[in-house]
């Protein structure tokens, strides 16, 4: 048995971490079996794509909570995502427990119907997803579990669980409770800040002339697509593919030049209409890449978190044409302030800028 630990700082330790142990039994196994309170849409969606890309594997999992705590649409139609996939390839099911709210984190790992491995904590699924160097909200602690024996009773809890206090997620998702339709992608994240009305007042009362309207497009290996795209790989032939909400933002030469103070290779600070505020940079091959700094994931759960929220885009579909369509918007407009702010991160005063990606249909 071995703990594991987030190893945020200041709360730096030698243990390993979830993920790193994650993703080794994952590599190893042939089979596994989870068990979780909550699953997040990107995490459900980063776990169908490593079984696709590292067969064979089968799965079965578990979602204690959202029979009773209800789901967002994103969340429920990356479950169904995957659990048509399984279902299809005779790999396995999503499952609801029903009979009691189940607050548990388990899983087990199998290869050849022996047990590779187990954990038991406090991680919810959301914690597979590689971190991109940023701190996650909570700060976990999990135990690795090496010993048969123990494994082996978690895993009859598991399938005991499933069997007889829990339904197929056909059965179950017709009576679910669907949360109301805001953005939860962006909430509780280290490098995110929500803004209050009107602190966004007073930065939209000092807008230049200097403003970018960027095209974002729906083809299917444009940059808001990424996910579907081969993930990278190791030496050993393990894929680790891309998270759902990897993206960044390709303006192009034409957009670059089309007003003056393009932000050449530098940091700012983006307020956004919907009242969040990170930071974004310029960088890459002649400057053309526009990402959210240190995870290309919180621009990616800005824009694609809308479409979701909207309806227009389901969790794991391709962004098209079509999505824009219905969104009712296929540009992102970005206008600098005359204001900076003091970035703690750099240590630098950063110019700010908006980010707006409104729309009527909102």
């Amino acid at each position: 048995m071995k703990l594991l630990a987030s190893n945020f700082e200041p709360l730096k330790t030698q243990h390993s971490t979830y993920v790193d142990t994650w993703t080794k039994m994952f590599d190893q196994c042939d089979s596994l079996n989870i068990a979780v309170g909550y699953a997040s849409n990107d995490s459900v969606l980063y776990l169908k794509s490593l079984i696709e890309w590292n067969q064979p594997k089968k799965l079965n999992l578990c979602v204690g909570m959202a029979n009773f705590d209800g789901m967002y649409r994103s969340q429920l139609h990356a479950l169904e995502d995957l659990n048509s996939f399984l279902k299809s390839e005779k790999l396995g099911g999503v499952y609801l427990a029903t009979q009691f709210p189940f607050h548990g984190k388990i899983q087990t790992f199998s290869k050849s119907s022996k047990f590779v491995g187990g954990l038991l904590g406090s991680s919810n699924l959301s914690n597979i997803v590689p971190p991109k160097g940023i701190y996650r909200g909570n700060y976990e602690v999990d135990l690795h579990l090496i010993e048969t024996q123990l494994v082996k009773e978690i895993d009859s809890l598991i399938i005991d669980l499933i069997e007889n206090s829990s339904v197929s997620l056909e059965a179950a998702s017709p009576r679910l409770k669907i949360k109301p339709d805001v953005n939860p992608m962006m909430e509780g994240r280290f490098e995110v800040s929500t803004v209050a009305s009107e602190t966004l007042e007073v930065v939209k009362s000092q807008l230049s002339s200097t403003s970018f309207e960027i095209p974002l497009k729906g083809t299917p290996k444009s940059n808001m697509n990424v996910f579907f795209g081969k993930g990278r790989d190791n030496s050993r032939g393990f894929v680790a593919p891309r998270p759902w909400y990897e993206v960044e933002i390709i303006p192009g030469q034409a957009v670059m030049k089309s007003a003056p103070n393009y932000p050449d290779h530098e940091e700012f600070i983006v307020y956004t209409d919907d009242q969040y505020k990170f930071v974004l940079y310029t960088g890459g091959d002649k400057n053309k890449n526009l990402r959210s700094r240190d995870d290309l994931t919180t621009v990616g759960r800005w824009l694609k978190g809308r479409l979701e929220m909207s309806g227009s885009l389901e969790s794991g579909k391709i962004v098209d044409e079509e999505v824009f369509r219905k969104y009712g918007r296929s540009t992102l407009s970005l206008t600098r302030t005359d204001k900076t702010e003091y970035d703690e991160v750099s240590g630098k005063m950063l110019y700010v800028w908006y980010a707006d990606f409104g729309t009527n249909n909102e």
